[in-house]
């Protein structure tokens, strides 16, 4: 797992303004202990 830094920004073309950043490793972490998000 990792933590990241993300910016929901739109351009004018609907294609994300800023990339997705990996901000560290997080080794104590799984998939389990993490909650979803989105529809």
């Amino acid at each position: 797992m990792v933590e990241v830094s993300a910016d929901v920004s739109l351009n004018a073309t609907g294609r994300w303004r800023h990339p997705v950043r990996i901000v560290r490793d997080r080794p104590d972490l799984t998939p389990a202990d993490v909650t979803g998000f989105g529809p």
